[in-house]
């Protein structure tokens, strides 16, 4: 199986089992996507064979693009206790309350890890593309360097370097 076939049976189950009707689509494709990598690095020699998860041992749940929204973002405390908290709203689970312990612009979140902990612990992870790193690393100059080629010498470059004909 490929990867779409992968995708599209994960949908399908989702259609036709109630208890994954809780998942967002999207998610229910991650899920696809996670197994199909793990297939995959077991084909190439990379990793052991993959093991079936239960339901209660899958502890992550990826969030691409738009199945979550952050709301109420406002500040609590007061000197070094101030912290931000937030809510998150989970398509088809609801509302997390949240502590941010990092600002970042929203739009420039990619995906929304949730982790649950044995301990019963709620983790979320935002994956942030800086769209600026990208666009700094492309314009950063590039030194030319010219080259004056003569009769007496094979090659002079602008950074001085004299390059000598060795036939002569």
């Amino acid at each position: 199986m490929n990867k779409t076939e992968l995708r599209q049976l994960a949908l399908d189950l989702r259609k036709r089992s109630p208890e994954f009707q809780a998942l967002h689509s999207q998610v229910a494709q991650q899920v696809a996507d996670r197994f199909y990598q793990a297939r995959q690095r077991f084909l190439e020699g990379l990793a052991n064979r993959p093991r079936e998860k239960k339901p209660h041992r899958y502890l992550s749940l990826v969030y691409p693009q738009s199945a979550w929204r952050l709301s109420d973002t406002r500040e609590v405390g007061l000197g070094k206790n101030k912290k931000k908290k937030a809510r998150l709203y989970l398509s088809k689970i609801g509302f997390f309350t949240l502590i941010l312990h990092r600002v970042f612009p929203e739009n420039w979140v990619s995906q929304v890890c949730v982790k649950l902990y044995p301990s019963g612990r709620i983790h979320v992870i935002f994956l942030v593309e800086e769209a600026e790193a990208e666009e700094l690393s492309s314009k950063e100059s590039k030194k030319a360097v010219s080259v004056d080629l003569g009769l007496v010498r094979l090659a002079t470059l602008s950074d001085g370097c004299i390059l000598e004909n060795e036939t002569a």
